[in-house]
């Protein structure tokens, strides 16, 4: 066990939220001096996203400080290398014309007053940095979609508009057919009942890093297993935007819903911050390990139906 295991073993989690908030508060003063006008980005709601994904069978693409970073030729510690063909893959998928293909950017960056302390003070110094990239692709004639809409529990101080986002989210894949895209760490709805109201889940097993490397592999393997009309979810990283984009162009409708089942364990454990769940790989943790108990699971294992691994 290494020595920031042993601590969050050790330190009650409140403990450790309150240093998280010492250790930020620097870095948010820094921040708050910085007094740069907001581009006046217009949003559609939550229920309109969903509604559009629904009864418009309209593709999500979501993009954070993280894929504007990739997209300004920037690199940083990840789970994803950075290459030029990777970011003009990302700047292609924000600038998309198709009007199946909505594009979702952080709303917390413009409005945080719905988040708790720890997240106002995330999404301020975020802000700061996240200004100078945004303005350089963001369209301000375009409408974008919240691309926090599949985080809806962590940064938020109100829990009922955890429970009335999750549950808004679940009608995406009411009664449907799905083919999720994945890492293969991620074993998005084992353990909790997110996906239970599919109709039926089928899976495609992909990198758990670096998966932008596998793209074509991942895209061949989609049109040989994956009919085009059959709803296709992904956690995959920044590579689900890309596939989001270049998928919707074939006819193909792909969720890039992100976190989402990471958030929701958070929501039915009642987690305080961000923290490690058994079976899965939580990044943002700051643990890259994870168990394998749902390796065996006969209904995680009969619902792969492809692996493309490097």
């Amino acid at each position: 066990m290494n020595w920031k295991k042993r601590i969050k073993k050790i330190m009650p989690k409140r403990v450790m939220y309150v240093l998280s908030l010492i250790k930020d508060f620097p870095a948010y003063l820094k921040a708050t001096k910085d007094d740069a006008k907001m581009p006046n980005v217009s949003f559609y709601t939550n229920e309109e996203t969903v509604n559009f994904i629904i009864e418009g069978r309209k593709s999500l693409a979501r993009f954070g400080d993280g894929e504007f970073m990739w997209m300004a030729g920037e690199s940083m510690p990840s789970f994803q290398s950075y290459s030029p063909e990777f970011g003009q893959d990302l700047i292609r998928a924000f600038t998309s014309k198709n009007d199946n293909l909505l594009i979702g950017i952080p709303y917390g960056v413009f409005d945080a007053s719905k988040c708790n302390l720890s997240a106002r003070m995330h999404w301020r110094i975020i802000r700061s940095n996240f200004l100078p990239r945004l303005k350089k692709f963001v369209d301000l004639k375009r409408k974008y979609c919240d691309a926090s809409i599949t985080r809806p529990y962590i940064d938020y101080r109100d829990r009922h508009f955890s429970e009335e986002n999750f549950n808004l989210l679940k009608r995406i894949w009411n009664d449907k057919d799905i083919v999720i895209i994945e890492g293969e760490k991620t074993k998005l709805g084992m353990g909790n009942d997110l996906l239970n109201n599919a109709r039926s889940i089928k899976r495609i097993i992909c990198p758990a890093e670096n998966a932008y490397s596998a793209l074509n592999k991942i895209k061949d393997s989609i049109h040989k297993n994956v009919k085009k009309d059959t709803l296709m979810i992904s956690a995959l990283g920044p590579t689900a935007s890309i596939l989001a984009a270049q998928l919707c162009d074939e006819g193909y409708q792909f969720i890039d819903i992100g976190h989402v089942d990471v958030e929701y364990m958070w929501f039915l454990n009642h987690a305080i911050s961000r923290e490690t769940i058994e079976g899965k790989y939580v990044n943002e943790s700051g643990v890259k390990t994870c168990s394998n108990i749902y390796d065996e699971d006969d209904s995680y294992v009969h619902s792969i139906i492809d692996r493309v691994l490097m």
